[in-house]
């Protein structure tokens, strides 16, 4: 036996045959001599003690035959509190020695997934259990770890392959929004140094046409002093010559009396110029022209500072007559057969093309497109004035972006890479800002954008187009 052995027997010894464990309050029937929990032989007699016997030998026993045997309950204490000798304290430290039995856990039960000792696998709890040596276990186990530690570093990789993504992205995106910080605090820059520059300009024009009052005023002020002068002068000579006698009255009376018709004759001077008025009236035009200007441009700024998503319904009176439309006007298909429908102005008769009915002339919108994995399409807006008749070119007046056969291009046959295939395409409208953007709707990803784009102050519409089995949905 290992050396453990004798330790083996002792906890044998100190171990009730009912219940595989320590005693726990022994007892021993006194005829027999044979030991056991009080409580494992109350629950083994059951009601009947009359009819008891002992359960290791069968030999008759009676209640009062019992007596507590507190030598062998102190010797069980001793075998629970005995310190093992060097090495098998060691294994008992690191797990390897039955803690209850203090025998070797050579024994791995399959059923709990748990190691035993030989005690261990003879007790009730393990008695019915499927039991093998640790070692089979330890090789079977090691296998389902090897299998789990390679799943493990599988998924580990693609965290840290998911977590490099992330970062690289989100540099990117601080990046992005730095280098749009920089432009948009230029352009406000460069707004305000515009307008201190024009408020100077303004200014001095105003400062000059004062300058001009002013010099106005005192060239005809200086003449009406000199001419008020002359007739206090006339004045004071009249009043001199009433009173004087008839002789002296007399003298120069003519020249006298010329004078004073001289002074009848004066000339009442205008007190400015048309001219100076004019400019005094082109100063009010501007003003006004600058506050219908400030309150557009205020209106522009802050109706176009939140896009507004747009519930875009198809237009029926401009649909080609091989496009398809929904009840609700918010999906198209393509059918080779020609539908019989009205020759309208507003229809296409040559592209298979159909209309928004929502017209735009300012501020920013979108919208999204779910396309079809079949056909041909292409989706964008139009000028109102685009060419429905005959099969003139929708290079003119179009901006759209769309997908021929397997290749995804612009509306004037510019190649489009794309990484994947959209399903969902968001329409960006920035009509102030001359600018039209097409995103891959479910990865915000930008595809392509149509910018510095002038739209002649008229009406933009969505625009769809679709041949060869295409398919269109307008999202909600």
């Amino acid at each position: 036996m290992a050396a453990g052995g004798p330790v083996a027997e002792l906890c044998e010894e100190a171990t009730c045959p009912i219940c595989l464990e320590f005693f726990q309050d022994p007892v021993t029937i006194a005829k027999c001599g044979h030991n056991f929990c009080r409580a494992c032989l109350a629950r083994s007699w059951g009601e009947s003690p009359a009819e008891a016997s002992c359960p290791q030998c069968r030999g008759i026993a009676q209640p009062g035959d019992l007596r507590p045997n507190r030598q062998l309950a102190n010797v069980v204490e001793i075998v629970k509190r005995m310190s093992l000798p060097g090495g098998n304290e060691e294994e008992a430290k690191n797990g390897r020695i039955c803690k209850k039995h203090q025998e070797s856990l050579n024994l791995f039960c399959q059923d709990d997934a748990t190691l035993l000792c030989v005690v261990c696998e003879r007790s009730k709890e393990h008695k019915e259990h499927e039991v093998i040596p640790a070692q089979e276990a330890a090789e079977k186990y090691k296998d389902k770890f090897c299998s789990c530690l390679e799943t493990l570093k599988k998924k580990k990789e693609r965290i840290l392959a998911c977590k490099a993504e992330i970062e690289k992205e989100s540099r990117e995106l601080f990046e992005q929004t730095g280098t749009e910080r920089q432009e948009m605090v230029a352009e406000c820059r460069q707004l305000r140094q515009f307008l201190e520059e024009r408020e100077r300009l303004l200014l001095a024009q105003m400062e000059e046409v004062e300058e001009e009052i002013a010099r106005e005023r005192d060239e005809r002020l200086e003449r009406l002093s000199v001419e008020l002068s002359s007739l206090e002068s006339l004045t004071r000579e009249m009043e001199e010559k009433i009173q004087q006698p008839p002789g002296e009255l007399l003298q120069d009376v003519r020249s006298t009396l010329q004078r004073c018709e001289e002074k009848d004759n004066f000339e009442t001077l205008e007190a400015f110029p048309p001219a100076l008025k004019w400019r005094i009236w082109d100063i009010y035009d501007l003003n006004v022209l600058l506050k219908g200007v400030t309150k557009q441009f205020k209106d522009t700024l802050v109706s176009g500072l939140q896009p507004q998503r747009a519930n875009v319904r198809l237009d029926p009176y401009t649909a080609h007559p091989e496009l398809i439309l929904s009840n609700n006007t918010k999906s198209l298909r393509w059918r080779e057969k020609t539908q019989d429908l009205p020759s309208n102005p507003e229809r296409f008769d040559y592209w298979s093309a159909v209309l928004g009915c929502e017209g735009f002339t300012g501020g920013r919108h979108f919208w999204d497109v779910t396309v079809g994995i079949e056909g041909d399409w292409f989706v964008g807006v139009a000028r109102r004035s685009v060419k429905r008749k005959g099969k003139s070119s929708l290079r003119v007046g179009t901006w759209s972006i769309g997908k021929i056969g397997e290749l995804y291009q612009t509306i004037d046959d510019f190649p489009l890479f794309l990484s994947s295939e959209p399903k969902r395409i968001r329409v960006s409208l920035n009509y102030a800002g001359g600018q039209v953007a097409f995103f891959d709707a479910d990865k915000a990803a930008i595809l392509f954008v149509f910018s510095d784009t002038y739209f002649g102050r008229e009406t933009l519409q969505p625009f769809f187009l679709v041949i060869n089995k295409g398919r269109l949905r307008l999202s909600p």
